[in-house]
């Protein structure tokens, strides 16, 4: 037995010994304290292809403690619908659990995208995220990839004073129509430069991307009425046809001027064009003409003391307000709609389409009145889903707005406070467009603005904004009632 005792007190440290350095192995810090930190918070696939091909980036993943850790779950949050593929540490496919992390050691995580850049029907962008979970944290590093062959528009100065990345643009630039457009955050056109974009372009902005215009800088948009230009999301799945907020803006800053926009379509952003003071003091700092401005998340156009010339314009579909007129500027509006019937689930609006603003209170509490040199709508419809679609915020209180609406048709109850600036015009009548819910503002045949507009207006825009006449019989807004229209709207219902 004596003889025994040592290999049995030799199995039993053995033993010890590996119960020991079995807990030490399953000694994790599971404090939710403890996170993981990443080479890069975005993993960027900037090929962009020509055939069919892949392409692949890494990062990595640090445990900065001086505790081993394990991550319980890193996955695809697309899943198996996912374009992208993940190899993290020799494992692979789109679901990988329990990944351990050595203390204050790292971990490479590869990733693969494949890629049809001729298949029309991917998204412009590809967007999906590694999802890591660990102590109960989540944390992702999100993925992009190029979808389509476009032109891409990316960051290529940094801003180090202000901590800002943009596509800086130093000279006359135009964007054709060959290709889409892809902005991947912001694009600031420098002074004295400008940016034409040609008939026919598309261009798509990721998410919260947005152009800046600066001092003596302006925007050319050339489209025509058989190639408009669009300004839209880069998401082109028929849930984000109509979803306000998908991008930022087009903010054209105070100085900057000659803006003109004609035959465009500026969509599902979160501001549509916002314009700051006057850029000029002898012609309009910005024209629009036969342009459209829908859903937005806030207002479609933000115009802060600005000098603006529209004609044949639709504003539809804004959260907040269609056209804020804000400390004063001049303004002149002819065959116009606003149909603002704004709606998204939980949310309501409450502000009216047309807001005016004539003043500011500056740092030291002293009120800066700026009056609008002119404010008129000619032969254009203001209508939406409110009891009534003008607000004033006027200094003083009983200052005389100074609006004129001549031959329009308003939902408002200031007609009765201001009987003077509404001349042979008609309010609080429904307008009878074919189909708000649809963005569609043509006339029905029995539409109250039928054959109500002022001729010597019409003669100075005479195409509507589809580009048919509109002087023989003048209606209001920016479409021309035509039979033929209506005909086959009634046929498609039928057939529906």
């Amino acid at each position: 037995m004596r003889n025994l005792f040592p290999v049995l007190a030799s199995l039993i440290i053995l033993l010890l010994a590996l119960q020991f350095q079995s807990c030490r192995k399953d000694d994790f810090d599971t404090s939710p304290s403890v996170k993981l930190s990443f080479s890069t918070d975005s993993l960027l696939f900037d090929t962009v292809f020509t055939t069919i091909g892949s392409s692949t980036q890494y990062f990595k993943v640090y445990n900065r403690h001086s505790s081993d850790v394990m991550i319980s779950d890193l996955r695809l949050a697309s899943g198996q619908s996912s374009f992208f593929r993940m190899n993290a540490n020799g494992s692979s496919g789109t679901h990988i659990s329990n990944l351990e992390i050595g203390a204050n050691d790292s971990i490479y995580v590869f990733v693969e995208v494949t890629v049809d850049p001729l298949g029309e029907d991917l998204p412009l962008v590809i967007s999906d995220s590694v999802v890591f979970y660990m102590n109960n944290n989540v944390q992702d590093v999100k993925l992009v990839a190029w979808g389509q062959d476009a032109n891409f528009i990316r960051p290529d100065f940094s801003d180090t004073i202000n901590n800002i990345d943009y596509h800086l643009i130093t000279n006359h630039t135009t964007w054709s129509g060959i290709k889409p457009w892809v902005v991947y955050g912001l694009v600031v056109v420098a002074p004295d430069a400008s940016l034409t974009i040609d008939k026919g372009s598309q261009v798509h902005f990721h998410n919260n991307s947005a152009m800046i215009f600066l001092n003596q800088s302006s925007l050319k948009i050339e489209g025509t009425a058989e190639e408009p230009v669009f300004l839209q999301g880069d998401r082109l799945e028929s849930d984000y046809s109509d979803l306000p907020g998908q991008w930022g803006y087009i903010w054209l800053t105070a100085g900057s001027t000659n803006h003109s926009i004609e035959n465009a379509v500026i969509k599902n952003a979160t501001y549509g064009v916002i314009m700051d003071s006057v850029g000029s003091f002898t012609e309009p700092t910005l024209r629009m003409h036969n342009t459209i401005v829908k859903n937005m998340d806030q207002t479609g156009l933000e115009l802060r003391g600005a000098w603006v010339e529209a004609t044949n314009l639709v504003v539809a579909n804004c959260g907040v307000n269609a056209i804020n007129m804000m400390l004063g500027g001049n303004y002149n509006f002819r065959h116009i709609t606003v149909g603002n019937y704004y709606s998204l689930p939980g949310t309501i609006r409450q502000t009216p389409s047309l807001a005016f603003n004539n003043y500011y209170v500056d740092t030291a509490g002293t009120v800066q009145v700026r009056d609008f040199e002119q404010i008129y709508f000619g032969n254009s419809i203001i209508y939406g889903s409110l009891t009534d679609e003008i607000a004033l915020d006027l200094y003083p209180d009983n200052s005389n707005p100074g609006f004129i609406f001549d031959h329009c048709l308003v939902r408002t109850n200031f007609h009765n406070q201001f009987p003077e600036l509404f001349i042979n015009s008609l309010t609080n009548q429904q307008p009878r467009f074919v189909e708000a819910r649809d963005n569609n503002y043509r006339l029905r045949n029995d539409s109250p603005a039928r054959k109500k507009g002022s001729k010597d207006i019409a003669l100075e825009v005479p195409l509507d904004i589809l580009g048919r006449n509109r002087t023989d019989t003048v209606d209001i807004g920016a479409y021309q009632y035509y039979q033929e229209e209506e005909d086959e709207e009634e046929g498609q219902n039928e057939d529906n």
